[in-house]
């Protein structure tokens, strides 16, 4: 009985595919084609048309979508380079035999299926944005729409309206692209994953660390430790000759011909600022300039009251250059003059109050420029050898069997009395000045934002962030599951943005087999696809290199129009991966 009813329904199919064929026979007074050139791509001789590229851009394009998005994505780079993996599949399936029929074209045609190649790493981007299918497939409308039945006019209509091909030219373009998906589905079949491989890479995957570190900051090094005495920059500077002619060669139109010795304060206001907060800020620089105006240090104001980060070097910006600072700053300095002090400046940032030092020019400031650019390679190294130094011999410390805590105690101790007592003097000597009662405490151990403290991170897995802060490229997710019990310390720091880090083993916490169980049929099903793609993947390109390699894609066809958006100016160009 089954048997029969099997038989019974191919032969309907093939009924209703035989009356399609017979409807939507080649008509070519009414195959409207494009005009322009006939190949998207030339390849061994082989011309891959250029009616199939159009075809295959507007069945990837049926839903809309702007012209800036379609740019952006290089559409039409990407519909050739499908059709070339097309090409490239069709002629391996012929050394394999692999062939289908009209039959299996017309039963695709009467399920309302037009496939259309991808190239098979950009399948799945590509055609989530574009509503295609990643088995590359668009909906045809093929059925009337009262009956809901199968309809051979309304198919005609809308492959004539959506490809602009011919019966015949469509028959056979699909015929290709279903010789193609035939093999992807040949590679597809030979992947097998099992269960043990999946187990490990879900385990590799699934698992958790957590981490206790410490982070080194060169800030903390270079405002509390090192030493920026001038003999020692003179030292240094003897010793470097060579490498600082180097660096002010690139420098020098920095401050040539003509630069300032600024200092400032600021108040910063945050663009969420309430009014109520705005005028407290502004109440604050006015009492900043107040002082500075009763005769105090602009240094020691700057140092009390600044919000910048310059607020530790007595608000000093250096001589500063035309065109170096935001507007309402630069026409406030170039308009102050030299020894004087400028009234409050609002900008982007705040309220400001600044102080021109010295208006420098041609040899003065070079010398100037020089000096500057000297102190501060100077200090970035020292700052970065501190801290590079610190790190190594806490991480030796802990190797030795030091707990993070220790260590590090023992660390600050055998660096800060020096400075400690030093400031202390310096706090001596400044004590009587006049303090306003904005005044924060002069930067110390303790209060210092970027003092090295012992701290933890959240579990994470192999691909987690847990970090703030690390330098680009550096893989934390690896270097912790290499370490393999608590306690561990990896070999070498981690590189920070502004220094290094001492991380050791807290937790390690393996996948459950209960959570395995629990994900085991849909992770070995996403791990499978990944695999059969990766494998397409391999295989196209094997076969692109071999039958492919004199490969000359239509720039006429495959480049991008300009496209403009209201303002007339055009959109930018975005890399399909971002």
């Amino acid at each position: 009985m089954n048997k029969l009813s099997s038989i019974i329904g191919a032969a309907a199919v093939i009924a209703i595919a035989f009356v399609f064929i017979i409807q939507f026979r080649p008509a070519s007074n009414t195959t409207q084609v494009d005009s322009g050139p006939t190949c998207v791509a030339e390849v061994r001789g082989a011309c891959i048309s250029a009616n199939n590229f159009w075809a295959a851009y507007r069945l990837l394009t049926y839903r809309g979508g702007d012209a800036a998005r379609l740019k952006a994505m290089g559409l039409r780079r990407q519909t050739a380079e499908g059709l070339v993996e097309q090409w490239v599949l069709n002629q391996d399936a012929k050394r394999l035999g692999i062939v289908v029929s009209d039959d299996d074209v017309s039963a695709e045609i009467f399920a309302g299926r037009a496939h259309v190649s991808l190239p098979v790493e950009k399948v799945r981007q590509l055609g989530y944005a574009l509503g295609i299918s990643e088995d590359g497939v668009s909906p045809l409308a093929v059925k009337d729409r009262k009956t809901k039945k199968f309809d051979a006019k309304t198919a005609e209509k809308d492959i004539r309206q959506r490809t602009r091909l011919s019966a015949t030219e469509f028959r056979e373009y699909q015929k290709q692209e279903l010789v193609a998906s035939r093999m992807r589905d040949l590679i597809r079949a030979r992947v097998h994953v099992g269960e043990n491989e999946a187990f490990e890479q879900f385990s590799r995957e699934k698992s958790t660390v957590s981490l206790d570190l410490i982070r080194f900051d060169r800030r903390f090094y270079l405002d509390l430790v090192v030493d920026a005495s001038p003999a020692k920059i003179d030292e240094w500077e003897a010793k470097n000759k060579v490498d600082i002619d180097k660096v002010w060669e690139s420098r020098k139109t920095q401050f040539l011909p003509e630069c300032r010795v600024t200092r400032h304060v600021l108040v910063k206001v945050a663009d969420t600022a309430s009014d109520d907060e705005k005028a407290a800020a502004r109440k604050k620089i006015d009492r900043a300039l107040e002082r500075i105006n009763a005769g105090e240090s602009f240094a020691d104001v700057a140092r009390g009251m600044s919000d910048d980060g310059s607020a530790a070097r007595g608000g000093d910006l250096g001589c500063a250059q035309k065109g170096k600072m935001v507007k309402p700053f630069e026409d406030a300095m170039l308009s102050t003059e030299e020894g004087k002090v400028s009234g409050v400046v609002q900008t982007e940032y705040g309220f400001h109050i600044l102080k021109v030092e010295k208006i420098a020019k041609d040899a003065e400031a070079e010398k100037i420029g020089r000096r500057q650019t000297t102190t501060e390679l100077y200090l970035s190294q020292e700052a970065d050898r501190y801290a590079t130094d610190a790190a190594k011999k806490v991480l030796e410390a802990v190797r030795g069997g030091k707990s993070l805590k220790d260590a590090l105690d023992t660390h600050l101790a055998e660096i800060l009395p020096a400075k400690a007592e030093a400031g202390d003097k310096k706090d001596e000597k400044t004590a009587d000045a006049p303090q306003g009662g904005d005044d924060r405490a002069p930067l110390s151990a303790d209060n210092h934002p970027q003092r090295p403290t012992v701290e933890s991170t959240l579990p994470f897995t192999i691909n987690g962030d847990p970090i703030q802060g690390l330098r680009s490229g550096t893989e934390i997710g690896r270097i912790a599951f290499g370490l393999q019990k608590v306690g561990d310390v990896p070999s070498d720091l981690v590189p920070l943005e502004n220094g290094y880090a001492a991380v050791q083993l807290k937790e390690k916490a393996a996948a459950s087999k209960e959570e395995w169980e629990k994900n085991r049929e849909f992770y070995m099903g996403a791990m499978r696809t990944a695999k059969q793609a990766d494998a397409v993947s391999a295989y196209v390109q094997r076969l692109r290199g071999l039958l492919a390699s004199d490969l000359k894609l239509n720039a006429d066809l495959t480049t991008e129009p300009k496209v403009t958006d209201q303002s007339g100016q055009g959109p930018e160009e975005v890399p399909l991966d971002e």
